[in-house]
């Protein structure tokens, strides 16, 4: 059956130009699931809430979901904690059936344009495309007299399928954007006029439970994007299978240590192991960029996710980019009122829900 390829991206973008007010950012994770609430005022963003439930371990493995009916009521529970109205949501989507690249395109009209991104996509994206949405967002012009465009994809099973989940839990999907969108943009609103020079590019990492985003930011856009299989769970599974504790018992151990809070030396040892390894990945991501574009700009790197805390990692970055290495927090930017929040959930919140912010940025 032949597909109009045309037809089907205008009713994609129709759809998620649809929404209503009071959309939440949804982020399901590895770990756990996040809600935030963020109302636009002006040119201000500010956190109205903010909730994370806990997964089961094992509840989502690889991007496949093995417990659904515990993901639902996370998502339930982060709702009903959040205070969310009908949890009409702004859903985050990543994983390795997801894309996001920049193209440069010979540019014309809409619908030229359009064809042409259809086009391109069937060359480059690892799924069909008759199997996915397409969706892309319009840069500008370059300096070829063509255009620039970010291109997003994802497979249309795995939509459907964390649709699902939000559905069982009483919820309603207006928007699906990409989680290494979600992220990038709370990296543009904090970093501002840092990032106007257009002969730096910086790095982006956000360092989550069991993978990594890699991003390449340079001249306003994402020129690059990696997913490496690594992340914070390597150094809890190899703290139960060296200690004899279970999962929780070992996420304590990596983060908070003994009743003293130090950092046993075995645990140190584990960490150092995997932190090597995720380095080793990082510098093949670099080299990889570096000799495909001969770009080597690189002036700066901003790490997120809840495993960027893991001791020694932003020391050993610095030491392995030769750049300044600093954690980005949301609130450099995005206002709250301290009433609404203790220091310690702003503090959680800027390591481990800068995606669900950047998710309840979006704007219907």
């Amino acid at each position: 059956m032949s597909i109009d390829y045309k037809k089907e991206i205008k009713k994609i973008l129709k759809t998620i130009a649809f929404g209503s007010k009071g959309i939440v950012g949804l982020d399901i994770g590895l770990s756990s699931v996040k809600i935030a609430s963020i109302e636009k005022k002006g040119d201000e963003y500010h956190l109205l809430g903010f909730s994370k439930v806990s997964l089961p371990e094992g509840a989502i493995i690889e991007d496949e979901i093995q417990k659904p009916e515990e993901i639902s009521e996370a998502i339930r529970q982060a709702g009903e904690e959040i205070g969310a109205d009908g949890l009409n949501c702004c859903l985050g989507i990543s994983g390795p059936n997801t894309v996001a690249r920049k193209l440069q395109l010979a540019g014309g009209t809409d619908d030229e344009i359009e064809d042409q991104v259809l086009w391109e996509a069937e060359q480059y994206l690892p799924f069909d495309i008759e199997d996915s949405t397409v969706d892309y967002h319009f840069v500008g012009e370059n300096e070829g007299g063509g255009v620039d465009v970010i291109v997003a994809a994802a497979k249309n099973d795995v939509i459907a399928n964390f649709k699902e989940l939000v559905e069982a839990a009483g919820g309603t999907v207006k928007i699906a954007d990409l989680g290494i969108l979600a992220v990038t943009n709370v990296f543009e609103f904090v970093m501002g006029d840092k990032l106007n020079n257009p002969e730096e590019s910086y790095l982006l990492l956000d360092i989550g439970a069991q993978k990594t985003f890699f991003i390449i930011y340079k001249d306003g856009m994402i020129v690059f994007t990696k997913e490496v299989n690594i992340g914070g769970v390597m150094i809890t599974e190899e703290i139960q299978r060296q200690m004899g504790v279970n999962y929780y018992e070992a996420e304590d151990l990596k983060l908070t240590g003994d009743d003293n809070g130090n950092l046993p030396e075995e645990i140190l040892e584990i960490i150092d192991d995997v932190v090597e390894t995720f380095f080793s990945e990082i510098k093949k991501a670099i080299d990889f960029y570096i000799s495909s574009t001969s770009d080597e700009s690189l002036a700066y790197c901003v790490v997120t996710g809840g495993s960027s805390l893991i001791p020694g990692l932003l020391e050993g970055l610095e030491a392995l980019l030769g750049v300044d290495v600093s954690v980005l927090n949301p609130f450099d930017a995005i206002q709250y009122k301290e009433k609404d929040f203790t220091e310690e959930e702003i503090n959680q919140i800027a390591y481990t829900g800068v995606q669900a912010i950047g998710l309840g940025m979006r704007q219907p």
